[in-house]
């Protein structure tokens, strides 16, 4: 009898995004749900290059990405984040584009181009529980970026977990001071007419 080998596991940061409809609310108009999604899938794909991610998947509502450690998967997320505040400054309430960002550090496996194992659980988990526009990460995740943030992570009272239960304790990591918006939209304006002059 041939016994098979474990696959090798290796230690990745997993982040999640899963997008929202407008103040919570489902989208009314599918039209518009697949624009803003398509959106999303953009601005990802446009700074995922800067952070050193990998795409592993999209998701009905989100992306499923892997980094190499903690501190890139919460600069690419803190900089969506930014990028999308700007952006929604500057449309109309059913065309913001609000996001839930989860990060966990972890043992993962590698299979056929997409990752398994506790580490992507416990990341899809702590997205779950993200409140729209903010970006939660495991007590991993929050040791590798102490010190490296303006703000130190936020350790999640009881309160804040709605009794959700996880094995791991859970970090808010807020942006930085507004004062950067400006550069930021500047940019985004940009990114966007880029776009529109393509069409």
């Amino acid at each position: 009898m041939v016994v098979e080998a474990p696959e090798p596991g290796k230690l990745s940061a997993i982040l999640f995004t899963g997008i929202e409809g407008p103040d919570g609310l489902s989208w009314r108009d599918e039209s518009l749900q697949n624009d803003m999604r398509d959106e999303h899938a953009l601005l990802v794909r446009e700074l995922l290059p800067r952070h050193g991610g990998r795409e592993v998947k999209r998701l009905e509502d989100g992306f499923l990405l892997e980094f190499e450690g903690g501190p890139s998967a919460v600069d690419f997320g803190l900089e969506l984040q930014r990028v999308l505040d700007a952006r929604n400054g500057d449309v109309s309430a059913e065309r913001r584009v609000i996001l839930r960002v989860g990060v966990h550090l972890g043992m993962v496996v590698h299979r056929d181009g997409d990752v398994f194992g506790e580490g992507v659980n416990l990341a899809a988990r702590i997205e779950a529980l993200a409140r729209p526009g903010t970006l939660y990460v495991s007590e991993t995740v929050a040791r590798q970026v102490e010190g490296r943030l303006a703000s130190p992570p936020v350790r999640l009272g009881r309160g804040e977990m709605k009794n959700i239960r996880l094995p791991v304790a859970v970090y808010r990591i807020d942006p930085p001071e507004h004062r950067r918006r400006m550069p930021l939209l500047s940019r985004m304006r940009s990114f966007w007419g880029r776009r529109s002059a393509a069409n």
